[in-house]
């Protein structure tokens, strides 16, 4: 059964807007060892960022489901890329009940981020 503090940061968790959610998310990657599923803004940067050939990013965006007028973009499980106009708790890494364990069990890396 689940805690108290691994519930309020569930629905707390549910309750974030855009901004929020891609720095939990990130954070989380990180923290997790994670690094394919941070969430990057969908600009010039994040392709220099990357230092691909034309070719490359050309093959990730095609096998991906990548689209240049979203504002967001990250790698799918192969590599390739996955935007996003939107970004929402149905985009996050995992599930939030599963995060809400994991951020209550190393609770003082994310403790600014909940109340």
């Amino acid at each position: 059964m689940k805690n108290e503090l691994s519930f309020s940061i569930e629905l707390q968790i549910k309750d974030m807007n855009e901004a929020q959610l891609i720095e939990l998310n990130n954070r989380y990657c990180e923290i997790a060892n994670y690094p394919d599923n941070y969430i990057y803004s969908n600009d010039e940067e994040f392709f220099e960022m990357l230092g691909w050939s034309g070719l490359r990013v050309a093959q990730a965006t095609f096998y991906g489901n990548y689209n240049y007028s979203h504002a967001w973009v990250t790698f799918d499980g192969y590599g390739n890329l996955q935007s996003y106009h939107f970004f929402t708790v149905d985009q996050l890494v995992d599930f939030p009940s599963t995060m809400a364990e994991f951020i209550e069990e190393n609770f003082e890396q994310f403790e600014d981020l909940f109340q």
